[in-house]
């Protein structure tokens, strides 16, 4: 993909209810359009990165999968333990 904000754009606009219902089927919270925000955020980071064509899904399933990580990450890190 280009660096150019059409392209970035037109993969918004194609993927985004895609990558939005990936992450609900694996975060049943309300930060699900937080973690796909920051999807589309580091998207747009690294336009440049982002592969043309098909692979573009898959890059930002990939993606998802790791941001998807920090947030189960946080959680538990947020999560009362219960006293000893």
């Amino acid at each position: 993909m280009s660096g150019s904000n059409e392209d970035f754009d037109d993969l918004y606009r194609r993927h985004h209810l895609v990558v939005l219902r990936y992450v609900r089927r694996r975060l049943a919270t309300a930060d699900v359009e937080d973690v796909v925000g920051e999807v589309f955020t580091i998207a747009w980071r690294r336009r440049n990165d982002v592969p043309a064509g098909n692979a573009q899904l898959l890059w930002l399933y990939g993606t998802a999968r790791r941001v998807l990580a920090n947030e189960h990450r946080r959680a538990r890190r947020l999560k009362p333990r219960p006293a000893a």
